[in-house]
């Protein structure tokens, strides 16, 4: 009955708003990395591109080993303690002393010995990131009492990153400069992110520590089964290996995109590299636009139904987005990044709720943990393919630092930016069909489902 009863009451303006900014805080830990590493590591370390692609590649292959161990230990931390939201806050400590040592240039003569540098920086990393997202999504489940709830405690947490996404990709290029410009610039701008996040993960902590949780998806016996037990159950969910693989296709999407844009934006516009905001402005607009459909969306469509007909329009929308880049038509660009915004906004949280959907399903089985140790580890592979095929392809067509403006490698930018991202959406589109075949009717809770005209 007081389970009903919170239903109805909402799950509270205090707890979402910590709850969104534990998303902002956590977008300030990754989100420079995929835009601007690339980018800095060619430029101002003087690595080749292929070389810096795999630079961002090789720590999320080590992700691939460990993601899923992480992710189950976490849960048997959490059984220990009583609580995730303790590792949650010790492992975003971690992220914010990390930040600054991803944008230092060593003083280091030796290329392998650099090389080395940023490889282990990315590692510890992306082994922090992991058990703080882990964390992350498994608090939405332990403090909502039914999956509308969660559903918006999810929404708000996409809010808090899209509004710090925006205010980071306007700020940076201004942060850079007040810095000092150059490697010193970059090292500097990060300084002033990790006091953000110091903020943001302290709104959090303030707001959730005392909320009332309720850890069903948390159970002894699963986050006691044996590792090679649970990968094996895990990889025998074929609703979720297809949700696997367009969460890798989608990342990888996206991590071209976000690598590239430096590049489109000084060969392409004639702009400053850093200056991102007209290229990945309408795209963060239509994503926070495209927040409050989300939860109607799941509630009238579900999980399949948002999923397949937001990642069609997507393709669309990406399509005439690319269009407007190469041709120079700066409000096609804007008309179709909004739309491809709301899109993603969209059909991203669907894909969390089919995640969670899907292991809700699987009774018995491995720990939730695992489940979304494995979630982590294909979000950062597939950000790390990004960087892989965008430096992988830069080397392809022979771009070097400090490359002259010509009209052949206009073309042959441009061309990037349209194969690099189609073809892993493409697939993302094959595999999201696939997933509606293996997936299960959604389980729907015993608790009334709050009307779609209410706010939160």
């Amino acid at each position: 009955m007081s389970s009903t009863s919170n239903s109805r009451r909402g799950i509270g303006l205090m707890r979402l708003g910590g709850y969104g900014a534990a998303g902002s805080a956590n977008v300030l830990a990754h989100a420079l990395v995929p835009m601007l590493l690339l980018y800095f590591l060619t430029e101002y370390v003087h690595i080749e591109p292929w070389l810096a692609g795999i630079i961002l590649a090789a720590p999320k292959f080590w992700d691939v080993l460990v993601d899923m161990p992480i992710g189950r230990y976490s849960d048997q931390l959490a059984l220990r303690a009583g609580s995730r939201l303790r590792v949650c806050i010790w492992s975003g400590l971690a992220l914010m002393v990390l930040l600054p040592l991803t944008f230092f240039h060593p003083p280091l003569t030796s290329k392998p010995l650099l090389v080395a540098y940023y490889v282990l920086v990315q590692i510890l990393q992306a082994t922090c990131y992991t058990v703080s997202g882990v964390t992350f999504l498994a608090l939405a489940g332990d403090l909502a009492a039914d999956s509308n709830q969660r559903n918006k405690l999810l929404t708000t947490g996409n809010l808090g990153a899209a509004l710090t996404t925006i205010a980071l990709v306007v700020c940076v290029p201004a942060l850079v400069r007040l810095g000092g410009g150059g490697e010193r610039g970059y090292l500097s701008m990060t300084l002033v992110v990790v006091l953000a996040m110091a903020f943001m993960y302290s709104w959090f902590y303030s707001a959730v520590r005392n909320a009332p949780v309720h850890p069903a998806v948390l159970s002894e016996s699963s986050a006691e089964m044996s590792l090679r037990d649970g990968i094996a159950a895990v990889l025998t969910n074929r609703a979720f290996v297809m949700l696997v693989i367009v969460i890798i296709a989608l990342g990888t999407a996206g991590g071209c995109m976000n690598s590239l844009m430096a590049y489109e934006n000084q060969y392409l516009l004639g702009r400053r590299a850093e200056d991102l905001f007209l290229l990945a402005g309408p795209v963060l607009i239509g994503g926070l636009l495209g927040l409050p459909l989300a939860v109607p969306a799941l509630r009238r469509l579900g999980d399949n139904g948002t999923l397949r007909i937001g990642f069609l329009v997507t393709v669309a929308a990406f399509i005439s987005y690319w269009a407007g880049l190469a041709s120079g038509l700066i409000p096609v660009v804007m008309v179709a990044g909004v739309i491809y915004g709301i899109i993603c906004s969209v059909a991203g949280l669907a894909l969390t709720a089919a995640v969670l959907d899907t292991v809700k399903s699987a009774k018995g089985g491995p720990s939730l943990g695992l489940y979304l140790g494995m979630f982590m580890s294909a979000q950062k592979l597939g950000m790390s393919l990004g960087g892989v095929v965008s430096g992988g392809l830069l080397s392809l067509i022979g771009y070097h630092a400090g490359a002259p403006v010509t009209i052949e490698l206009h073309h042959r930018i441009a061309l990037l930016g349209l194969v690099g991202p189609l073809v892993p959406l493409l697939i993302a589109c094959a595999a999201i069909w696939m997933f509606g075949i293996y997936s299960e009717p959604r389980l729907t809770d015993n608790n009334p489902v709050d009307s779609c005209a209410e706010t939160f």
